[in-house]
């Protein structure tokens, strides 16, 4: 899952080169999960795909936070919270929901659709349960990327799209279930790569036996053996880590428009390697989108 761009992670002296570096290098990486996806062996599900990725990047993070120091116990008594099972709902429901959405819709619009969605259901949610009313400027970046994924999805899709569309849109709801209720747990100053690797040490737990149910024998083969290394150390450890330690040194907004680098690297790899491109009318949506995600950004990081 991406890792989202307006927690208030704190900052810290402890980043990886320079931090737009960083950030850049960790959104680019999210950006080849679709791609990444497409070359598993035919017969892999959606479900197993992206559990498997959750339980790589699972024990990846996992290690990386028992060498800085933190316990197996410490993060298993985090389970207790209910901010961390509704954080371990969004981060294991996205998995299906994006590697789903993908597969029906190529993964140019469904990055695109998922990534572009949950700033918007973000801000709702945020609204909603933590009662942060949002500004003027957040509705106005609305509209326009709500008009862009209009545009996109209405020009860029077959309507037999439509339920990929759907469910890169849950992807996204996804994303801001994990956001809003992992805000709550940095507000309490639970570290950050604390709140995913217990997060995801607990959606592997639960979504592999699901993932064997539908049958796990193609990541024996060699492509899919390297397809599951890749996503899980790559898409989700790595990227994780290098975008998360970049958001120490930038202001949340800021960070906001770095994103954009993930559904650019889905739409630029899509077209060079799936050959899926988009239409005359899906580049005008993308453009809208793009300028809708970029202003709010901007306005994020005037605000912070």
């Amino acid at each position: 899952m991406t890792a989202t761009a307006d927690l208030p992670v704190r900052r810290g002296r402890h980043v990886v080169g320079h931090p737009v570096t960083a950030v850049l290098l960790g959104s680019m990486l999210f950006g080849t999960a679709g791609v990444g996806q497409a070359f598993a062996p035919a017969g892999a599900s959606p479900v197993a795909v992206g559990t498997m990725r959750l339980a790589v990047g699972a024990l990846a993070i996992t290690a990386y936070v028992l060498v800085r120091g933190v316990t197996v116990r410490h993060l298993l008594a985090m389970w207790r919270s209910r901010a961390i099972l509704v954080a371990t709902v969004g981060a294991t429901a996205y998995q299906p929901f994006f590697f789903g959405g993908v597969s029906l819709t190529g993964v140019p619009i469904g990055t695109l659709v998922a990534v572009g969605s949950a700033p918007v259901l973000t801000g709702l949610l945020s609204w909603v349960l933590l009662r942060e009313r949002p500004s003027r400027a957040w509705g106005v970046a609305t509209v326009i990327c709500v008009a862009g994924l209009a545009l996109l999805t209405g020009t860029g899709a077959a309507a037999g799209d439509v339920v990929g569309i759907a469910l890169s849109a849950g992807a996204g709801l996804s994303i801001s279930m994990f956001t809003v209720s992992a805000k709550t747990l940095l507000a309490r100053g639970v570290p950050t790569m604390e709140v995913l690797a217990s997060t995801f040490l607990l959606g592997a737990l639960v979504m592999v036996p699901v993932a064997a149910w539908l049958g796990l024998g193609w990541v024996g083969s060699g492509p899919g053996l390297a397809v599951v290394l890749y996503l899980g150390l790559a898409t989700m450890g790595v990227a994780n880590i290098l975008f998360t330690r970049g958001l120490g040194g930038l202001p949340a907004g800021a960070a906001v428009t770095l994103t954009l680098a993930d559904p650019l690297t889905a739409t630029v790899l899509g077209a060079w390697l799936l050959d899926q491109r988009l239409t005359a009318g899906g580049w005008v949506g993308l453009a809208v989108l793009f300028l809708g995600l970029v202003l709010q950004g901007v306005w994020s990081s005037r605000r912070s």
